[in-house]
């Protein structure tokens, strides 16, 4: 299994040429897509993973991974944004009951107290309910206090005192529970993604795919001809 590996192939057929390309450009794909999201809070970067016999298996043989390495934390001093400073994911839940994961730490209440993720879904407690605030803040910047480790608390004028809502949930892609929580409350995670980087690794893919595309029309009019030839013999 070779990383982000490349991919110039010699060998004879118009089959395996095609293959190269093809596998070629599912790579290219995932570098374009990760610059295509580098703006995007939360993402982190796709990278191919060539295994053995991709001559024979084109793009069926790219796995893709995806970096676990943290974003830049940016500060927005908006009480509702959460960043994760360490491994994991929020969960969210939409109308249809599916269950998703994101690192896009953006929130916001609606009308009836639910906090909502960045794309209107409910976020989800320790408690795998939707997280519901008895009521709207007046100051949610001085009002609203989320923890490291991701328990809200609310101040409640009527009683001077703090209340505490419900602990963000933080999980691994399968659900699991992260017990060593890191959340920092008025910041947001950025994506991971270098641009430099994802540049970087186009150039050469570019490269090849032309290679082979050269090569691929060689072989092309190499069989053109040949099969021309095969028919002024009959």
């Amino acid at each position: 299994m070779v990383l982000e590996g490349r991919l110039v192939y010699q060998g004879p057929g118009l089959a395996i040429t095609t293959r190269a390309m093809t596998a070629t450009m599912h790579q290219m794909n995932m570098h374009t897509d990760n610059i295509a999201h580098f703006g995007l809070p939360g993402y982190h970067r796709k990278m191919p993973v060539v295994n053995s016999f991709v001559e024979f298996l084109g793009a069926n043989a790219i796995d893709e991974a995806t970096s676990n390495e943290i974003g830049r934390i940016r500060r927005t001093d908006n009480p509702l944004d959460m960043a994760l400073n360490t491994q994991g994911y929020f969960q969210k839940v939409g109308d249809d009951g599916r269950i998703d994961v994101t690192r896009d730490g953006r929130m916001t209440l609606n009308a009836k107290g639910y906090l909502l993720s960045v794309d209107g879904k409910h976020v989800l407690s320790t408690q795998g309910l939707p997280i519901k605030f008895p009521f709207i803040p007046n100051h949610l910047k001085d009002d609203v206090r989320v923890s490291e480790h991701g328990e809200i608390s609310l101040f409640d004028p009527d009683s001077g005192r703090q209340l505490k809502i419900a602990t963000i949930n933080v999980v691994q892609p399968d659900g699991t529970p992260v017990t060593d929580v890191d959340m920092r409350q008025g910041h947001v995670e950025d994506s991971n993604v270098f641009l430099q980087h994802e540049f970087t690794r186009l150039a050469p893919l570019r490269r090849q795919f032309e290679a082979n595309r050269q090569l691929f029309l060689i072989q092309s009019d190499n069989l053109s001809r040949t099969i021309q030839e095969l028919g002024r013999a009959q």
